[in-house]
């Protein structure tokens, strides 16, 4: 990963998110990619059926869908999110998420207090 002060390469490509987190059979793979003062990445490659039952963050989330199918579930209604979809969730709002078949999404974790609007 290349870096400096100003600018992160996190990934080239779908490619190397797949040879860096294979699947894990009926398992959830979660990986790092990016972390500093403001927000943090993750990669999470979810075997069919793997879930992350029903959780909060104390900061806002941003979720992607890169390949594969997820149910996501959040304020009592269930969605459907195929590849390109993308959901945005409120800190200390309940979710979940289900691959419905074998799946890679992007967590963006953002930090509320670095994006205040004067």
């Amino acid at each position: 990963m290349a870096d400096d002060a100003r600018w992160t390469l996190i990934a080239t490509g779908i490619d190397e998110l797949r040879e860096r987190r294979p699947f894990k059979e009926g398992q959830t793979a979660p990986a790092r990619l990016f972390s500093d003062d403001h927000a943090r990445v993750m990669h999470l490659a979810l075997d069919e059926g793997a879930e992350l039952g029903e959780h909060m963050t104390p900061s806002p989330v941003i979720v992607q869908v890169l390949e594969g199918r997820v149910r996501f579930d959040v304020g009592g209604e269930s969605h459907g999110l195929g590849p390109g979809g993308m959901v945005h969730v409120a800190g200390s709002v309940p979710h979940a998420v289900t691959a419905v078949g074998a799946c890679r999404i992007l967590v963006f974790m953002l930090d509320p207090q670095s994006h205040t609007h004067e």
